[in-house]
């Protein structure tokens, strides 16, 4: 059992507080003490409520402008490769909405934003001065960097498993959501794609946050690159 899993196993036990027999309160609460005393977890810490480490929930981020080209590729890597779900809203204000676990949220809109920084910064000190177009140097971008954490990625049946519920909850949550492919590059534009493919390969991505006390949770296998829109 790992420390996330007794966390949530001591949660559901102490939950047996508000009902159940005395004899089944007691005992609940004499397990919970016991995996708490294994795992060295402080008791009193632990709060029932707070939702299991693997629950799925869903989180906003209101977007000050339209949704920018670099805004598009930042939410296809996180789809394809940080574990949550993305759907772009647009209604009288554009927003995001991260559909994962509490966490996966958490990091998935860190990232959102770093990586949004990331994409203008490197087209904005590119090397080739003479490259003008933009959208073609992005996407470079978005494929070297896809290229380079397509290498760090495990496969299996739990991980599709896991993007289905993320689907499903994003399809009960926004009934009307469609998905919407990338934007085609320039062929013509090569060179600046090219170019775009090496910042892409040279980008480090890191959360920026604390880890939990949790194991590091399994990444997804490169998806078709696709958000959903409302």
């Amino acid at each position: 059992m790992t420390r996330a899993e007794a966390i949530d196993k001591i949660k559901k036990l102490l939950r047996m507080k508000r009902g159940g027999t005395q004899g089944e309160i007691e005992n609940a609460l004499a397990a919970a003490a016991k995996i708490a005393r294994e795992h060295g977890i402080d008791l009193a810490g632990v709060n029932p409520d707070e939702p299991d480490a693997d629950r799925l929930t869903h989180a906003e981020e209101v977007l000050k402008t339209r949704l920018p080209l670099e805004a598009k590729f930042a939410a296809a890597i996180l789809v394809n490769y940080f574990n949550v779900q993305i759907c772009v809203v647009k209604s009288y204000r554009y927003s995001v909405v991260f559909v994962g676990t509490a966490w996966d949220c958490e990091v998935a809109r860190y990232i959102f934003i770093f990586l949004q920084r990331h994409f203008r910064y490197a087209w904005n000190h590119r090397e080739n001065r003479r490259l003008k177009n933009r959208a073609a140097f992005l996407d470079g971008m978005y494929h070297g960097l896809s290229c380079k954490l397509d290498q760090q990625q495990p496969t299996g049946e739990g991980l599709v498993l896991a993007t289905n519920a993320r689907k499903e909850y994003l399809a009960r949550l926004i009934p009307n959501a469609q998905d919407s492919p990338l934007p085609d590059y320039d062929a013509a534009a090569d060179t600046a794609r090219w170019a775009g493919v090496l910042a892409g390969k040279k980008t480090e991505i890191r959360s920026g946050l604390n880890q939990p006390a949790a194991p590091t949770r399994p990444q997804l296998p490169s998806g078709t690159g696709q958000i959903a829109l409302l």
